[in-house]
């Protein structure tokens, strides 16, 4: 099948390094045509990195070309509705970087787009085509556990000014609610959701421990799933010491350990079993489905609705965690 002729919009950190690497893998899908960022000196350097292509400081300049059949809007998520709205009346397909949106006003214009236009618009959340979260995924649908009743995330790491995502002004200095805190935690809640089913409510609390990286850095929530799980997802950015991201899955016949690239299946009376996946990221496979949504008319399995919903979700524990009370989803 025909490549798709690609403009991406935005050069920071999250394009140069992980989308340019997964769409130089997939070069007989895609074909990058132009780029563009608002700063010089970031486009042209992401313009030899694609190949030696056009580029512009100015999108609207990019979406007016006709070597250009869809885009890849990586921006400070203030800038999505805008640019992705400009895209898609300039008769692009789109696929924009989570969260769709920085606050749900915003996302309710996102959703509203997919019924005025026809084009594929589809939310660039990575962790739904995971490798290792779609092997649980498959063993939870063949019941290896049995029924899953209970589960507990831990993420915890140290972010310090001197990483280069806490260098980025709009995700330092965030007008959104949570800023890293949900920049990140909406992965998550991505996984589970896709694992669980919907989630019913939240209660939560949050914490700054290290100002410099923005105005919360802690998080913790307990929610409650339309299929009877219960979880708490816990998010810590200035924990020292001891870094770790595991999840683990309770149910009734098993336990699943998620962690490393590694999935431990341990079964009472019927042995332990230990799964290796290769999983870089789920990057590839999301731009896999954004072609096969564009070319065949695929499912985009990260639609614009099912960002909304993450979305939700974590501004839901964020809240949550600020006004000290349970928030039952259909009043968020």
């Amino acid at each position: 099948m025909k490549k798709i002729a690609l403009g991406i919009i935005g050069c920071g950190i999250a394009a140069r390094e992980l989308h340019l690497p997964a769409l130089q893998k997939l070069a007989s899908r895609f074909e990058i045509t132009a780029v563009c960022n608002h700063t010089e000196a970031k486009a042209k350097s992401m313009a030899q990195m694609a190949g030696g292509v056009p580029y512009f400081r100015d999108y609207r300049e990019l979406l007016r070309r006709n070597d250009v059949e869809a885009v890849d809007i990586v921006l400070p998520i203030t800038l999505n509705y805008r640019v992705t709205r400009d895209a898609l009346k300039a008769g692009k397909h789109v696929i924009v970087e989570k969260p769709i949106a920085p606050d749900l006003a915003d996302g309710r214009k996102m959703l509203r787009l997919t019924k005025r236009y026809r084009q594929v618009m589809m939310v660039a959340e990575n962790y739904r085509y995971r490798p290792m979260f779609q092997q649980v995924l498959r063993l939870l649908q063949k019941e290896a556990i049995g029924r899953p009743y209970a589960a507990v995330w831990t993420v915890l790491t140290r972010l310090t000014r001197e990483n280069p995502y806490a260098q980025t002004s709009w995700r330092l200095k965030h007008t959104y609610l949570g800023g890293f805190l949900t920049d990140s935690g909406v992965h998550n809640v991505a996984a589970i959701r896709m694992l669980f089913g919907e989630v019913n409510s939240v209660s939560a609390f949050t914490q700054s421990i290290n100002p410099s990286i923005g105005k919360l850095d802690t998080l913790s929530f307990q929610y409650e799933t339309e299929r009877g799980v219960r979880g708490t997802f816990t998010l810590l950015f200035s924990a020292i010491g001891y870094p770790e991201d595991r999840l683990l899955i309770f149910g009734t016949k098993g336990t699943l350990v998620v962690e490393k690239n590694r999935i431990q299946l341990r079964r009472e009376g019927k042995g332990n079993a230990l799964i290796s996946i290769e999983d870089g990221g789920g990057f590839r496979e999301e731009f896999l489905n954004f072609y096969s949504a564009v070319r065949t008319g695929a499912r985009p399995r990260s639609s614009f609705t099912e960002g909304y919903r993450d979305l939700r979700v974590i501004l839901a524990a964020v809240n949550a965690g600020r006004t000290g009370r349970r928030i039952h989803l259909r009043e968020a």
